[in-house]
């Protein structure tokens, strides 16, 4: 994708340069590189890095004179599929021009000591420490659910979930052993709980950097695989796999289409020439730990074991996910069988289990199977539409840029109408889009990620995003009493992007290729 694709918008609250610097040299003192153009989490980091040991606010009170590692993954914005991952759909992803840092160097005891910081200019940053020997059990790792559980112990740093849930995952699966602990430093561009995946650019970047730093040369594909484990268990959000093979393997200027069955790259989309996308941010935030998500992805596994049922009474094999139906087939086969809603313990009596082993069923809750079962069916097969309508439209054919607009839109009724995942002020932004529509160089809008607030994607023509979506922001911030956030430009995946280093040596510190 040309890099006019995604534009710097210089005048939003939170803006993205769209362009990552590319290391030359084996080794380059930071003071002799000052006119480089870096991502901008790189340049905060380099910042606070040479920064005096009289100066507080720096890092010199946190990483002594010997070697850092970073890794630098980008923020992703869900295009198309979101939910229906853990349902084995297409989706289709972007990386974004902003994301995060995490800086790691070894200690000399068994503690992870770890602090997150805001880039900024002015920032409180968060601390706090985690001993090695609280993973352990006798001779062993503990489990899951005690790591579950102490991260959810203090509230306040609740958030370290995500790096000391990562590290326990990486001990736990791969069977490293960490002899000594490090100091871990999260340097954010991105705001978090705002749907553009930065739970998992943190979980990824922690196991970015340590693969780099140990050596342990796990492929993309384990890398995600591990994220995911690491929310699922520790932080205990019921996420798919997408938002992590998007961070991980994503490209620079480039749509990444990915099957969830379970989780696989299967190539890029090019987005057409003279367009591209942005998110605007509701500022309302989100989880996918939170209830409603949840629910939803109960329902549509409640769905496909009453499916599994019907085809197993008619002699045939079970569905290993939700969108290996075909929309026909669903609808002609099984769609009357489903029921609107159920309660938890009517389901549990009939079928004991819905076969998901990151969600609980609640016998006094009741749950919408209907909607959910079908939500990601259907969203599976306008994946591949709004797919197959950018190439179209790469190829010459522009009312192909409508039916991809289309295709987003439909997605996000979806969302509204079959999950009950939209709000108030996402539809408000959607319809602030189709609104404009494609007369005025929008072609559509959606909403992203686990629904309930977070982000709106939106597609059009570059012209129409850089008049048209300042003019939404405006109309929006008087509905919310703020100016939303923009996300936008392009950079580098984990993958891509590589693991660096940092020596401190005579004349200060240099980077050098990991």
């Amino acid at each position: 994708m040309r890099a006019a694709h995604l534009t710097i918008l210089t005048f939003y609250r939170v803006t993205a340069s769209g362009v990552c610097g590319i290391f030359s040299g084996n080794s380059e003192l930071l003071t002799d590189m000052s006119n480089e153009t870096l991502p901008v989490e790189l340049k905060e980091f380099e910042r606070l890095l040479q920064k005096p040991n009289s100066d507080p606010t720096g890092l010199a009170g946190f990483f002594n004179a010997g070697e850092v590692w970073i890794s630098r993954v980008p923020a992703r914005l869900d295009v198309m599929g979101g939910i229906a991952d853990y349902s084995g759909a297409n989706v289709c992803e972007a990386v974004l021009g902003r994301g995060v840092l995490m800086a790691l160097q070894p200690r000399n005891d068994r503690t992870l000591r770890i602090r997150t910081v805001q880039a900024g200019p002015r920032n409180l940053p968060l601390e706090t420490r985690i001993p090695l020997d609280y993973f352990a059990s006798g001779d062993g790792l503990t489990d899951y659910a005690d790591i579950r559980a102490l991260c959810r112990t203090n509230p306040l740093v609740s958030w370290a979930a995500y790096i000391g849930g990562s590290i326990f995952t990486l001990l736990k699966e791969e069977a490293v052993k960490l002899p000594y602990g490090f100091s871990m430093l999260l340097l954010s561009a991105v705001p978090m709980n705002v749907g553009i995946g930065s739970s998992a650019a943190v979980e990824i970047g922690v196991l970015s950097c340590l693969n780099a730093y140990l050596g342990l040369k796990l492929d993309p594909a384990r890398i995600a695989r591990l994220g995911q484990m690491a929310e699922n268990h520790v932080v205990g959000a019921p996420c798919g796999i997408m938002d992590q093979i998007a961070v991980t393997s994503g490209r620079e200027g480039r749509l990444t289409h990915i099957l969830c069955r379970p989780g696989a790259v299967m190539g890029e989309v090019e987005i057409p020439a003279g367009t591209g996308f942005v998110g605007i941010s509701s500022m309302v935030r989100h989880s996918v730990a939170a209830n409603p998500y949840g629910d939803t992805r109960i329902g549509a596994f409640m769905g496909k074991k009453i499916i599994n049922d019907i085809r197993a009474r008619a002699g045939r094999g079970a569905l290993d996910y939700l969108t290996e139906l075909s929309a026909a087939e669903f609808q002609a086969q099984f769609a009357g069988e489903i029921p609107a809603q159920i309660i938890g313990s009517q389901f549990l009596e009939k079928y004991k289990t819905h076969d998901d082993p990151v969600t609980k069923i609640q016998p006094d809750a009741t749950y919408r199977v209907a909607g959910p079962t079908r939500h990601p069916i259907y969203e599976n097969e306008r994946v591949l539409k709004f797919m197959d309508s950018l190439r179209a439209a790469q190829g010459g054919d522009s009312s192909a840029l409508v039916t991809a607009g289309e295709c987003m839109f439909e997605a996000h009724a979806s969302y509204r109408d079959n999950c009950h995942l939209s709000i108030h002020e996402v539809d408000f932004l959607v319809e602030a889009v189709r609104k404009r529509g494609a007369g005025a160089g929008l072609f559509g809008a959606k909403i992203t990620g686990g629904g309930t607030g977070g982000t709106v994607a939106v597609f059009g023509k570059l012209e129409a995003l850089r008049e048209q979506v300042p003019q939404i922001a405006v109309e929006y911030s008087r509905l919310v009493g703020v100016m939303p956030d923009i996300f936008e430009g392009t950079s580098p995946g984990a993958v891509e992007f590589g693991g660096r280093r940092y020596l401190f040596g005579a004349g200060g510190w240099r980077r050098l290729d990991a």
